[in-house]
């Protein structure tokens, strides 16, 4: 599994430990008791740290987005293009050890799941967030295209809220058909494919 990256160890370390349950059993049938014996530590310290299990939820995302992120930053040196940096973005090779991939995409479903059929703000307003700052990124990487010249001059919000809605799609559309990430690596791949010959000059 990746490396805890953030320095509040106790709170990253229940939320990891939380990751097998959630896949295992599901949200509403996984305990609090059980979360806490597999990190190692009381109940009461799990409630110390998350007022719910929707809240660790929100804790392992974090947890996804800052490797991501770290190991993006990274790559994109690398990167002799901006075409390979939107590439990059989208390569989530970092979470497949012992397919911690498949487990957080269905953990996924039960995050978009719980936003669909009940009111939990809090939720709400993270996958908004999370959301949001993808574009951003996405935007970002679009119009440094647009700079250098490898892509035509679109609008930068647009194609940037498409890249991130594809994505999201593909996820969704792979899990209603119960495929692994392989399959739905090759789909997207495809999709993201065919978008950047759409945008490049």
């Amino acid at each position: 599994m990746p490396k805890i990256v953030r320095k509040n160890q106790k709170k990253r370390a229940i939320a990891l430990a939380a990751i097998e349950l959630f896949y295992a059993n599901g949200l509403v049938k996984t305990s609090v008791e059980s979360i806490a014996k597999a990190a190692g530590v009381g109940k009461g310290t799990v409630y110390l740290y998350f007022h719910s299990k929707e809240e660790i939820i929100t804790e392992i995302w974090d947890f996804v987005c800052e490797v991501l992120n770290e190991t993006r930053e990274k790559r994109y040196k690398e990167a002799s293009t901006v075409a390979q940096k939107i590439a990059i973005f989208f390569d989530f090779s970092p979470l497949e050890e012992d397919g911690l991939i498949n487990k957080l995409i269905k953990i996924f479903g039960m995050n978009l799941s719980i936003i669909l059929t009940t009111s939990h703000p809090a939720l709400q307003d993270d996958y908004i967030k999370k959301t949001q700052n993808d574009v951003d990124q996405l935007r970002k990487l679009y119009q440094e295209g647009v700079y250098k010249g490898e892509f035509r001059d679109l609008d930068p919000e647009v194609i940037g809220t498409i890249f991130e809605n594809m994505f999201n799609g593909s996820i969704i559309n792979s899990m209603c058909k119960n495929e692994d990430i392989t399959a739905m690596r090759k789909a997207f791949h495809i999709k993201r494919d065919i978008l950047l010959e759409l945008i490049r000059k």
